[in-house]
């Protein structure tokens, strides 16, 4: 996963997304993979994980 790049633990990563810990340690172990509506979202964070960090608090894009 991109998680690396961006420099955050797992944990950082699973709340700053909103990823139960687990699911995402499943993931990253390979004892399971994304389902179809998280390979989309998944997409979005390692495009813009600013941007999706934002949405999910609900704030408005800077401009």
């Amino acid at each position: 996963m991109f998680r690396g790049a961006l420099a955050l633990t797992q944990e950082e990563f699973a709340a700053r997304c909103s990823i139960p810990l687990g699911t995402l340690r499943d993931w990253e172990q390979g004892r399971s993979e994304p389902d179809q509506p998280a390979r989309p979202y998944l997409r979005v964070i390692a495009r813009d994980p600013d941007g999706a960090s934002r949405a999910l608090r609900d704030e408005p894009d800077p401009d």
